[in-house]
């Protein structure tokens, strides 16, 4: 991890636009969005497949169903749906979690338009993207954990697509920061490092990119196929930890916890960002979240180079019944233009127990 850091810090704002498969960055689930990238040390279950593979097997549920939708840009006509399940092996989880998710991009069609139709009137087009990933994540103690996901990228119009390999890893470690006999608060500090779509480089390839030229002197014509250059990936670096605060003063309850997270995220092809994040979490049944995820340029409305404006927020509510859970959460990211980005989401938490 630490020798791939040295080699994204190559990465910069002047090389933005110049990798593909730019939906790999996007974070299309409900509940982690909803404070940025500050919570890669203590992200669990289903949507650890995104942000940091290792929280996949810190779920306490043995199977894991998670359904999420993203008005993305609100008024641009994108919407994003993932689906995520997530199953421990073994009797007592003892060997690992698999995990499989997809992620599906809804964009509204798009007219065609040619040099000889520049205003259309012959029909439409869809744009089509999507990702699916298949993970593996194992804790080797109660502190440390590991991850990884290999996920298909696959976008494209109907007469040409580019398909690819990204490889996501990540590393979580938990520890408690003053261990005493009084177990009521343990695990407050987490920290995680994750590194995400490392792949060879893509192609696009199709009937599209193809064109008619005329030969010699004009007598016939002739289909010519270009030399298209490859794509790199997005690849980044996250780091970032947490710590929990507990604010009951009864010495012996524990309803009241606010989670404090920094991420700091090095991005290829793009400006770095830092995020400061807060968590308020009510008797494990509610939770609120804010954070600000800061760019370079994000106060700059003139040459911002990103819709996003940093604030970002969200809200969980947890319904527990024995050993199962169900979760419904809420994100909102603000942006500028356009409406700010939406997410809805639905967990569902079988076998295990209380988190």
């Amino acid at each position: 991890m630490l020798a791939g850091f040295s080699a994204l810090q190559a990465g910069n704002p002047e090389r933005q636009g110049q990798a593909g498969a730019m939906q790999l960055t996007i974070n299309g689930w409900a509940r982690s969005s909803g404070w940025g990238w500050a919570n890669g040390g203590g992200i669990t279950g289903v949507e650890a497949m995104y942000m940091n593979a290792a929280g996949l097997d810190r779920s306490l549920s043995k199977t894991e169903l998670a359904f999420n939708r993203t008005q993305w840009l609100l008024g641009s006509g994108i919407a994003i749906n993932n689906f995520g399940f997530s199953q421990k092996m073994g009797e007592d989880g003892d060997r690992g979690t698999l995990g499989v998710s997809v992620m599906q991009f809804g964009i509204k069609p798009i007219e065609i338009t040619t040099e000889s139709n520049p205003y259309g009137g012959i029909g439409n087009y869809r744009v089509n993207m999507t990702n699916i990933g298949l993970a593996y994540s194992k804790s080797f103690s109660n502190n440390i954990s590991a991850g990884m996901v290999v996920r298909a990228v696959n976008e494209g119009i109907p007469d040409a697509r580019a398909m690819g390999m990204s490889l996501d890893a990540g590393v979580q470690y938990t520890t408690t920061l003053r261990p005493t006999s009084n177990k009521i608060k343990q695990n407050d500090i987490k920290f995680g490092v994750s590194m995400k779509n490392i792949g060879p480089d893509m192609r696009h390839q199709g009937d599209g990119l193809s064109y008619k030229a005329i030969i010699s002197n004009g007598d016939f014509s002739k289909t010519m196929q270009p030399k298209v250059d490859k794509i790199k990936l997005p690849s980044l670096l996250n780091i970032s930890g947490s710590y929990d605060i507990r604010l009951d003063k009864d010495a012996d309850a524990y309803n009241n916890k606010l989670t404090v997270g920094f991420g700091f995220t090095n991005h290829a092809f793009t400006a770095n960002q830092t995020t400061l994040g807060l968590e308020y979490t009510y008797k494990n049944f509610i939770s609120l979240r804010t954070a600000f995820v800061h760019q370079e340029g994000a106060f700059d409305k003139e040459n911002r180079t990103s819709a996003f404006t940093g604030l970002c927020g969200g809200i969980s509510y947890d319904i527990r019944s024995k050993s199962n859970i169900i979760s419904i959460d809420y994100s909102y990211r603000a942006t500028n233009p356009f409406d700010g980005t939406h997410s809805f989401g639905l967990r569902i938490g079988l076998g295990g127990g209380e988190e």
